[in-house]
């Protein structure tokens, strides 16, 4: 049997280093490096890019070389990365680092889904990913909350050092785990019988795709929140808490599907989520204070953390906890890290050069991120309208372990 609770430390450690350079990155390159917010957009383009080869790369090496082996190799590359940042923090330097480990973080994560999946029946898995997904969200404001004084401390190597550290402790975490995680059989009698499949496929696509839009939004959102919280007036260590808000929500949205199974197979939820996503990233992206900017990440948080739950839990029930599953959802997160940012690049170009809150910024940013959102809602609901009517499931629902 798998340690479940191992595993949830690890990914709390894993999250809380990743939100370090992922997130608090583009502050530190804003702030310690003088990047520019077009520089910020391609970084952000290409680690989206190396993101999505390594989780679509994911099963196979951990098919051929085991899971365990896997996870132990990227959390210690992880660990040599970010050392080497701490002594080398120059811009060359950290371009090279913030693509490479892209690729492992990419390839890191299906692994991590796959042993907190394995060998759980439906209702189980819920709970399991319920946990799963609270360990990770509630790490990213504490991380986003602690680089803002790091970044301005005088000595941003801290940054780096932090991160090294929980890497190898969550590599030392590691060492226990069993080489492969244990699944159920295909014949198991809780699996999903073959006459609801159909409907769980279509609700699998449509949180998926509307998944996809959420990282597009955000990851366009993330390298621009310097300049968005400088515009309502915040400096760097307030604004990358403030920015952690959209997290809170996420967690508070998490807690909620965790604690009850009665957003099971219904699609009215995902119908709203699809809704709010757009309304609070332009509430975000355009608001010109700061109670429509922090209104904005709420709602876009609580959007964007229920999408990313039923994308998660319809993907390991289909597919029997596989890091296929897991691997096929980090990758369309990885799709989203980069059209995001592409997208930015897009709108700040026809700006040109011009400021958040200014008409020309507006301007581009709405003719470079409409056709997106509105591609996005409409390739999101079509699954929908195809879903065959829920069923009523056989499993109690029971309170949370």
């Amino acid at each position: 049997m798998i340690d479940k609770r191992r595993i949830l430390a690890v990914t709390f450690m894993a999250s809380f280093a990743g939100v370090l350079l992922q997130r608090g990155g583009y502050f530190f390159t804003h702030d310690v490096l003088a990047f520019s917010q077009s520089e910020n957009l391609w970084f952000a383009l290409g680690f989206g890019v190396v993101y999505v080869l390594g989780a679509a790369s994911s099963h196979n090496l951990a098919a051929r070389f085991g899971e365990r082996r896997m996870l132990l190799a990227a959390l210690a590359f992880l660990v040599l990365i970010h050392l080497a940042l701490a002594v080398w923090p120059s811009a060359h330097v950290f371009a090279v680092s913030f693509i490479a480990m892209a690729g492992v973080i990419g390839a890191q994560w299906p692994i991590l889904e796959s042993f907190m999946s394995a060998g759980e029946t439906p209702l189980r898995l819920a709970r399991a990913l319920g946990r799963y997904n609270l360990s990770w969200a509630l790490s990213v404001p504490p991380a986003l909350t602690l680089a803002g004084p790091l970044i301005a401390s005088g000595s941003p190597r801290l940054l780096f050092l932090v991160a090294a550290a929980l890497y190898a402790a969550a590599l030392i975490g590691c060492r226990a785990l069993p080489a492969r995680p244990p699944h159920l059989d295909s014949g198991h009698a809780e699996r999903p019988k073959a006459d609801r499949l159909p409907r769980l496929r279509a609700l699998l696509w449509c949180a998926r795709l509307a998944m996809l839009e959420s990282y597009v939004l955000l990851f366009l959102l993330a390298p621009l929140m310097p300049e968005i919280m400088r515009g309502v007036g915040l400096g760097v260590s307030v604004a990358t808490r403030a920015s952690a808000l959209l997290d809170v929500a996420r967690v508070a949205i998490f807690l909620g599907l965790f604690l009850s199974a009665r957003w099971h197979d219904k699609s009215a939820p995902l119908a709203l989520s699809i809704a709010a996503l757009p309304a609070g990233f332009f509430m975000v992206l355009f608001g010109t204070s700061l109670p429509v900017v922090v209104c904005g990440e709420l709602l876009f948080g609580l959007a964007a953390g229920f999408v990313y739950f039923a994308a998660l839990y319809y993907a390991q029930l289909v597919e029997n906890a596989s890091v296929d599953a897991g691997g096929a959802h980090e990758a369309l997160i990885g799709v989203g890290y980069a059209l995001g940012p592409g997208a930015g690049l897009v709108g700040t170009a026809l700006a040109h050069g011009a400021g958040p809150g200014s008409t020309a910024y507006v301007h581009g940013m709405l003719i470079a991120v409409t056709p997106l959102v509105v591609l996005g809602t409409i390739a999101a609901t079509r699954p929908l309208l195809v879903a065959k009517p829920a069923q009523v499931l056989e499993e109690p629902e029971t309170p949370p372990r």
